[in-house]
């Protein structure tokens, strides 16, 4: 710590007199335990967490945050790999008892409080046969998830999560509540979806709900020898899959300890109809495993949680590939295997579909054609910093390999804080009024989470 007020009680007396929530402060029993988000890797210390009870608690901390020149950071769900969610000295405003979720069945359409997960709005939501675009781990946060874009197995039907966001509500840096919507702020909702928490702390979201309770989903396995074939065929697939069909794929190591190639298909129309769509994938190796099979959206999502648990140590790097041409299998195979550790993985998403027909000026996600955005997860249990290193430098160099091949910029969720030159890149013609944007809500830079800060 740097300044002495951090351990101070009586000068944070005036942040505390107007809470419902509770303030924590480095000495507390619960602040450890508190701070640790799901990426165990992330170190930062701040000067006090603020565990939000209510939207006027966010207020005041903001306010009050503001008077005091202290640097603010906002948690919502915690499932955070760079860290953003935790500022170095400073405060942070933390969501994550702010989880309520409320159902309007007629308009299908959910309320989720900002610290709410995707375990909270699926489990809500399927007690009425409905669900939207989610992260693939009930643990992600769904405001997190949705201000960066938001890559779900059901993409290809329904688009990125923030296509799903009809609406929010947020806490502008000089502290006032706003609604961002189609009538009022609609600037503001505009970048809200995919643009990043850059304008504000969101305290509520309203989100586009469908009709689903089944899907047809599981894991196809296929042996590393005939990863190239498999991956050759898959992707002429998957350029004329139907929309109801979303198709995450990768690397993942064996039981065995060897890697193997995985499918991961999800289907979300007529479980006949998904049969039929899936049948040509089981023709395009020699599967090790087959557990595609119907089950709840739900069950999905939680089934997938033991592969990226939290607590360990985390590192991911990404990529954007327009397909999967000779060179980049070759990549895939040479620089991202042997994986690093047995936790380790590395995931591909399937971008296509509805997400595909969005305008690229609709939405600040900048990114509108069909594509596979590679996630190069390092994943390890506290060992030393060599070790660390290690595990750094695998997901470094397989990131550094595609890049040739890659779309200029990134996945802004899934960004380092050191590939600050990659943000601008990401938003690319929508850049510029994202800035504007900026100046307009928050000119002073008080939140940054799309890796620290926009640049003008």
């Amino acid at each position: 710590m740097t300044t002495t007020f951090v351990q101070n009680q009586a000068f944070f007396k005036y942040l505390t007199a107007f809470l419902t929530g509770q303030l924590l402060l480095p000495d507390d029993a619960a602040y450890e335990r508190v701070r640790h988000l799901w990426n165990r890797k992330v170190k930062t210390q701040p000067a006090a967490i603020v565990r939000c009870l209510t939207v006027q608690d966010v207020i005041h901390t903001v306010r009050w945050t503001r008077a005091q020149g202290l640097p603010l950071s906002v948690r919502g769900g915690g499932h955070d790999f760079a860290g953003r969610a935790l500022v170095e000295n400073g405060v942070v405003i933390d969501l994550s008892q702010m989880r309520a979720v409320t159902i309007d069945p007629d308009a299908r359409s959910a309320h989720v409080q900002g610290g709410a997960t995707a375990g909270d709005l699926m489990e809500a939501a399927q007690e009425y046969g409905l669900a939207t675009a989610t992260g693939t781990v009930s643990s992600v946060g769904m405001a997190g998830f949705t201000l960066g874009g938001g890559y779900s197995p059901l993409i290809g039907a329904y688009g990125l999560g923030a296509d799903n966001l009809l609406s929010a509500q947020v806490v502008t840096a000089d502290g006032q509540l706003v609604t961002a919507n189609a009538q009022e702020h609609a600037d503001l909702l505009w970048g809200l979806r995919g643009g990043g928490g850059n304008f504000g702390a969101v305290v509520s979201l309203e989100y586009r709900l469908h009709p689903l309770t089944t899907v047809l989903s599981g894991l196809l396995l296929y042996p590393l020898e005939q990863a190239k074939t498999v991956l050759h065929r898959f992707n002429e697939f998957i350029a004329t899959a139907p929309d109801e069909l979303t198709i995450p794929s990768g690397f993942l190591q064996m039981p065995d300890g060897l890697p193997g190639l995985f499918l991961s298909p999800t289907y979300c129309g007529s479980l006949e109809a998904g049969e039929q769509a899936i049948a040509p994938l089981r023709t395009f190796g020699d599967l090790l495993v087959d557990r595609v099979q119907p089950v709840t959206y739900d069950a999905l999502i939680h089934g997938q949680d033991a592969l990226t648990p939290k607590g360990r140590h985390y590192y991911i790097q990404t990529r954007s590939l327009k397909g999967l041409q000779t060179e980049t299998i070759k990549v895939l195979l040479e620089q991202g295997l042997p994986l690093p550790s047995p936790f380790s993985l590395i995931q591909v998403h399937n971008f296509h579909g509805a997400a595909s027909r969005v305008g690229v000026s609709e939405t600040a996600f900048a990114l509108r054609q069909d594509h596979l955005m590679v996630e190069a997860i390092a994943a390890w249990d506290p060992q030393s910093p060599v070790e660390e290193q290690r595990h750094i430098e695998w997901a470094q160099n397989l990131s550094y390999a595609l890049a040739p091949y890659a779309f200029k910029g990134g996945y802004i969720n899934l960004l380092d804080e050191k590939e600050q030159e990659r943000v601008p890149l990401a938003f690319g013609s929508n850049y510029e009024q994202l800035l504007d944007l900026k100046r307009t809500y928050d000119p002073d830079d008080v939140f940054r989470s799309t890796i620290g800060h926009f640049t003008s």
